[in-house]
């Protein structure tokens, strides 16, 4: 199995096996890249690892899809996909007409059963076409085009939390940042955070910096952007509290605002390690999964397992 991930600058491979139900990583790339050197690049991976014809399954980067919660519309499920393209015409960017889209629903004891809520996902036909063509091109079996939050939620099914109770992910970019709440198999909750890791790094460095009384500002920000999400996740999706929040490797650079969290928040606070859910080959560098890229990537293998559904 492959999974592949494209970026204006850059490519994130996976070549993954499954041995019963448990998934193992044989190989990891996350290189830089130009958008007109990406095809040879992962065509000519694909024959080093003797790959061709391998199960694919592609994961969209943010910029490529918007992410809808929607209230879902009272009419029957063959004519939910047309009520929800009506719907969703005034609340996206994107042209409809110009639109695929897919619907998944939120469990039903979400929002204490309320209302029945679902996200749909919306990205352009013409950029479909080209991933489909691309993986085609490059000798690979396409059999999932996904989005990084349903792949996360693959990962939080590994987690002791899952079954039980919630599963808190915080992912942070450079400009801003998510938080997701899984339970079980469903997604409950994705919310934006408007800042990212560069409001807590000078401009001269990569390294953290909260020393001064704006960065301590910027951080009590932050805090309190996460503190009303949780709030919302216990008091309107009804889910009850979190118990832990898992803090996502930053895509670019090692930052570690954990430390920092933990001194506000109830909730311990932990940095995600995935070699403690995931089973990796022996001769992998282990220092490639400390990527948020990665595990987008190992994330969308593991709908293929017994792990995750829909």
């Amino acid at each position: 199995m492959v999974g592949v991930a494209l970026y204006e600058d850059k490519v994130t491979l996976c070549h993954g096996i499954y041995k019963g139900s448990d998934l193992e990583i044989i190989s990891l790339e996350n290189r830089v890249v130009p958008t007109v050197e990406q095809l040879s690049y992962v065509k000519s991976w694909v024959t080093q690892h003797k790959l061709k014809n391998a199960d694919c399954y592609v994961v969209l980067d943010q910029d490529e899809y918007e992410l809808e919660l929607i209230e879902c519309p009272p009419v029957e499920e063959d004519e939910l996909p047309e009520a929800v393209r009506w719907r969703l015409k005034d609340l996206i960017n994107l042209p409809i007409e110009d639109a695929a889209i897919d619907i998944f629903h939120l469990p039903d004891d979400a929002y204490r059963g309320r209302m029945k809520m679902l996200y749909v996902v919306a990205a352009s036909k013409t950029l479909i076409e080209k991933k489909i063509q691309f993986i085609k091109d490059c000798g690979l079996d396409l059999k999932i085009i996904d989005i990084e939050e349903l792949a996360l939620r693959n990962l939080s099914l590994l987690m002791p939390e899952a079954e039980q109770g919630t599963v808190a992910f915080i992912s942070l970019k450079e400009n801003n940042g998510q938080i997701h709440m899984f339970s079980h198999e469903g997604m409950y909750l994705t919310r934006l955070i408007e800042m990212g890791y560069s409001s807590f790094i000078a401009q001269d460095t990569t390294e953290l910096q909260i020393q001064n009384e704006s960065q301590d500002v910027m951080v009590e920000r932050f805090v309190l952007d996460i503190q009303r999400s949780l709030d919302y996740y216990e008091s309107q999706v009804g889910k009850g509290i979190a118990n832990k929040i898992y803090i996502l490797p930053s895509e670019l650079i090692d930052i570690d605002i954990r430390e920092h969290l933990q001194r506000s928040l109830e909730q311990n606070v932990i940095n995600y390690d995935c070699k403690e859910f995931l089973s990796f080959s022996g001769e992998l560098e282990l220092e490639k999964c400390k990527n948020s890229d990665c595990l987008h990537v190992i994330g969308t293998l593991l709908r293929r397992g017994s792990y995750a559904t829909g």
